[in-house]
């Protein structure tokens, strides 16, 4: 009695975890709300789309490398894009892409982000600081379409090294006084241990001269040196305002780029090729199923239309776990779970979902952005998602062929072609892995979709079908070899020999 009761357990849990992926999946279900029995928790689960399914706004900047030495131009633009990323993430703005393109140019995609110069004043134009000492150079001069000379504002000082890149924190202060009274709002700079260093050398070494502050090209000050600096700290004067010198703090604190940088193409992605895209990316998963369907039921028969069910809970399940989001976190302790929840205990795999549940409602989860190339991961899951069903069903024919009853062959045909689901299933995770850590933002999104997608399969092909097969076979008429695409006179005569 006690085995009955733990199958038509699993059968209901399988039952309230597809229901509720279902509803999950509805328009009209993506939403928790427990207000109503007075838990302070509301949350809706959008399907969150890219910037080519949605539409947005589409930036590439320029670098300016003419300063920087070629073996460190790599690492400049890392750090160019670093700041970019971080200056956009903490206005919020959903899932941007940020991507160095070439030796000098960085690409920030914004979804759902339509107009230009919004998606511009999202990034700001990070200041550019540095700071010169004074050139013995002559200043070349240049002229202009105009026929008029120019002389470039940085001619007639060099370069030092020290810029926002050694830059730790930048506040605004009073120098004397209070401003009322007459003393001048300055901002004031502390440098991390290199740029200490750095100060310090230059102050040594131009006692007496002046050093001139740049920011985004303009001089904004030039004092003279009177004594060595050695503690690290820098100040700018230039006639500030208060919220002048409030504003310049937080925008050096939110990350100065180590290089300047000119914005030299934008544009607006409209979302019209991305409807069409997500309309025909549905027609083809549809095609996808009923076509993977018919094949099941005609090859395997009757397991066939229990892998078709489980297919369809597969397909509930990560569409769920798609709205609903993923983190690292989630992976580790939820995945490490999972896995001995199919090797070890069922319990575990409880485990496993009480802890992903505890996860969102910690908001330790966040929801996958889908792209185009994260739907042909998630298409591209849905055909291998019945891979472990088929090396199940074939070894259970063989193992009904060598003259054993059904309900052992279905026991020993989960139990031996567990090895081979586990190691084939366990490469391919590696492999999503790699393209994961080295790939593009596209590469990432297909990575992302297909590693929730075989670990999904993993779990509808060992726990859902057999625990259809086993609920359903305790019905003798459904244990005739035929139903399991075996020839009863094959079976005969494996038994007779």
């Amino acid at each position: 009695m006690r085995p009955k009761l733990k199958l038509y357990a699993a059968l209901l849990g399988i039952l309230i975890l597809a229901l509720g992926a279902g509803w999950l999946v509805l328009p009209s279900g993506s939403r928790i709300d427990l207000r109503k029995v007075k838990i302070n928790y509301n949350k809706s689960f959008p399907i969150k789309l890219g910037l080519d399914l949605q539409g947005g706004s589409h930036l590439v900047y320029q670098a300016d490398l003419k300063d920087i030495k070629d073996s460190d131009r790599a690492e400049a633009m890392a750090a160019v894009r670093d700041t970019i990323e971080r200056r956009v993430n903490s206005f919020g703005v959903a899932e941007p892409q940020v991507v160095v393109g070439g030796q000098d140019k960085v690409i920030v995609e914004l979804p759902g982000i339509k107009d230009i110069q919004t998606a511009i004043d999202q990034i700001g134009q990070t200041p550019f600081l540095e700071f010169r000492v004074q050139s013995t150079k002559t200043p070349e001069v240049t002229v202009d379409a105009e026929g008029k000379a120019v002389v470039d504002p940085t001619a007639g000082w060099d370069t030092t090294g020290l810029s926002g890149k050694q830059l730790t924190r930048a506040t605004a202060d009073l120098q004397q006084g209070q401003a009322s009274l007459g003393g001048d709002v300055v901002v004031r700079l502390e440098f991390n241990d290199e740029g200490k260093k750095l100060f310090g050398d230059i102050t040594s070494n131009n006692i007496g001269k002046p050093i001139a502050i740049f920011l985004d090209g303009k001089i904004l000050s030039a004092p003279t040196v009177q004594t060595a600096i050695t503690d690290g700290t820098a100040i700018i004067t230039g006639n500030f305002t208060i919220q002048d010198a409030k504003d310049l703090a937080t925008r050096l604190n939110s990350g100065a780029l180590p290089v300047p940088i000119k914005i030299v193409s934008q544009q607006t992605v409209g979302a019209t090729l991305g409807q069409e895209s997500v309309q025909k990316s549905l027609i083809a998963g549809v095609i996808g199923l009923i076509l993977i369907a018919l094949f099941m039921i005609m090859y395997y028969r009757f397991p066939g239309v229990l892998a078709v069910l489980a297919l369809l809970v597969y397909v509930l399940v990560s569409i769920a776990v798609l709205k609903i989001g993923i983190s690292l976190t989630a992976v580790i302790l939820v995945g490490l779970f999972f896995f001995l929840g199919l090797t070890v205990s069922a319990y575990f795999g409880i485990l496993a979902f009480v802890s992903y549940v505890a996860l969102l409602f910690l908001g330790g989860v966040q929801p996958v952005t889908l792209t185009l190339a994260g739907i042909a991961g998630f298409i591209l899951s849905v055909g291998m998602a019945v891979d472990a069903n088929i090396l199940i069903f074939e070894r259970i024919k063989e193992e009904i062929r060598s003259g054993k009853d059904t309900q052992k062959a279905i026991r020993d045909g989960f139990d031996r072609a567990w090895l081979s689901i586990r190691d084939s299933n366990v490469s391919s995770l590696i492999t999503t892995l790699i393209l994961y850590m080295f790939g593009t933002p596209s590469i990432k999104g297909f990575a992302v979709t297909l590693s929730i997608g075989i670990l999904i399969s993993m779990f509808t092909a060992i726990t859902v079908t057999r625990t259809l097969l086993k609920v359903f076979i305790t019905n003798r008429l459904l244990t005739h070899p035929w139903l399991f695409g075996v020839q009863a006179s094959k079976q005969c005569a494996a038994t007779d020999s």
